[in-house]
């Protein structure tokens, strides 16, 4: 199938998906509905271990549309925006936001929803919408876990963009590579994730994800749940066990 607001490919166990909104990949309402129907679509592709957004362009996303956030508009495009950032969050494979330029606003907050952030040292981040009268929900409800209140309020009353680094220091970029070598940065550290078995990723990030609303004890009683009722009846945890002490590589059936 083919999209307008997005392109597809498929290599070595993943999907990478590039906004192409030009000039600046404008997220619309159309273009969220298409990426969220990709998402929905790699859920059944068997062998896929990781998802990683990409763009083309001087910015990776400046954000959402302005127009559709008027008063006749802004509901739905507030349901279809809300629903791909829980999508995204929830995806049960590792995501990663690959940025390479501007990520402002509404394209911050959709690339901050992803596991990891890539980006090139001269990526700038920031969340604009206090200087058009209005704020960022999904950045207000989830920056304050990652980056702590200051942060996250120095973000959203500022308006400010800032630098990659910067983003970094306050957890909300995972790492920061040069731009001479960002593709190859960006294909290394997803090849660190998806040389793993497929199912025993999804199984790993479930207890991660379910571990957040849960008091520690709780949360170690879970990931034992999980991993005594669900990984240990996989192929893939018996047959990386075995490799192991065979001493050879394990050779993942993703089942």
């Amino acid at each position: 199938m083919e999209y307008k607001y997005i392109t597809l490919d498929t290599t070595d166990n993943r999907l990478d998906i590039t906004l192409k909104n030009p000039p600046v990949n404008i997220f619309t309402g159309a273009m969220m509905t298409e990426l969220s129907e990709v998402l929905n679509d790699a859920l059944k592709m068997d062998h896929l271990r990781a998802v990683v957004l990409k763009s083309t362009g001087k910015a990776w996303s400046a954000g959402a549309d302005v127009s559709e956030h008027l008063p006749d508009s802004f509901a739905e495009m507030l349901r279809v925006f809300g629903s791909l950032c829980n999508q995204l969050f929830h995806f049960p494979l590792p995501t990663i936001a690959a940025v390479d330029g501007l990520c402002l606003g509404g394209g911050f907050e959709i690339a901050a929803m992803c596991d990891f952030i890539i980006s090139s040292e001269r990526s700038y981040f920031g969340q604009p919408e206090i200087k058009v009268g209005v704020f960022p929900p999904i950045a207000c409800a989830h920056f304050v876990k990652r980056a702590g209140l200051s942060n996250t309020l120095e973000i959203v009353l500022t308006g400010d963009a800032f630098k990659a680094e910067t983003m970094m220091r306050m957890e909300l970029v995972h790492k920061v590579v040069p731009v001479e070598s960002f593709a190859q940065d960006v294909d290394d550290f997803v090849g660190r994730l998806t040389c793993n078995s497929g199912t025993v990723l999804r199984l790993t990030k479930q207890a991660a994800l379910d571990s957040l609303d849960l008091i520690p004890k709780d949360a170690v009683r879970q990931a034992i749940k999980i991993y005594a009722g669900d990984l240990m009846k996989t192929e893939d945890a018996v047959e990386g066990l075995n490799a192991f002490l065979e001493k050879r590589k394990a050779n993942w059936t993703d089942s």
